[in-house]
């Protein structure tokens, strides 16, 4: 393993709609910004597009609470122009407007910001506004991206590696056997490995564990393999 790798940046980002699976996982040196700003930007800009696209009737209906306090002060400007709303209106009268798209604006600003922490800041709106705009709708859709350090991101992408294994009942299930898949067939025998290895990420610190760190590479390697397979 290289050294410095506690220094990488991970984006791993996750769609789901009624039509289409879109994942991926990659993780980043210092000196590889662009590329990271052009993943994560794609994945965030056109996921709005597309949510909205199919879902606008609940985002257009949904409650977004707290909106201010989700805004840094510079930016409240540009949620309000492109939410429509009159500068001498009330900012309680908020939910009167389009908050969606002031939300998308606010989103896009940050990324054109072109810096790891403003990425970092739009990802967690983008996450804050799909969550709240699916909130009322009888879908199972959804959209989260991840950007962090390491030690930030690997909890969520061991729970996810880990959702998707089958429990044990339906480990047990003869019918469910008789027809496993790629994905199941390399991660099942490390389930004892990633569950103690999600344990240990938990930790504060974790990633001073030089064991523990390249264990965790090689799972996010094999994973990462493993969903563009799946992708195609």
């Amino acid at each position: 393993m290289a050294p410095g790798l506690a220094a990488r940046i991970f984006v791993w980002s996750y769609s789901d709609t009624d039509d289409y699976t879109l994942e991926s996982c990659d993780w980043y040196s210092a000196d590889s910004f662009g590329d990271l700003h052009f993943s994560a930007s794609q994945f965030i800009r056109d996921q709005l597009d597309l949510f909205y696209t199919e879902f606008s009737e609940w985002f257009n209906l949904a409650e977004f609470p707290d909106v201010e306090e989700q805004l840094q002060p510079p930016e409240l400007a540009v949620f309000l122009k492109a939410a429509g709303v009159p500068d001498d209106a009330d900012f309680r009268s908020i939910e009167n407007y389009d908050c969606f798209s002031g939300l998308r604006a606010v989103i896009r600003h940050r990324l054109d910001q072109r810096s790891l922490e403003q990425i970092k800041l739009a990802a967690e709106l983008f996450n804050w506004a799909i969550d709240f705009g699916l909130s009322c709708c009888d879908t199972k859709a959804c959209a989260v991206i991840r950007v962090g350090s390491v030690e930030e991101v690997a909890p969520f992408l061991l729970e996810r590696i880990l959702n998707r294994l089958p429990d044990d009942a339906k480990r047990g299930d003869s019918a469910y056997q008789a027809r496993p898949i790629a994905f199941e067939q390399r991660f099942l025998p490390l389930a004892p490995v990633l569950t103690m290895l999600k344990e240990t990420v938990g930790s504060a610190g974790w990633v001073q564990n030089q064991v523990a760190l390249k264990l965790f590479f090689w799972i996010a390697e094999m994973y990462k393999v493993e969903v563009e397979n799946e992708a195609g």
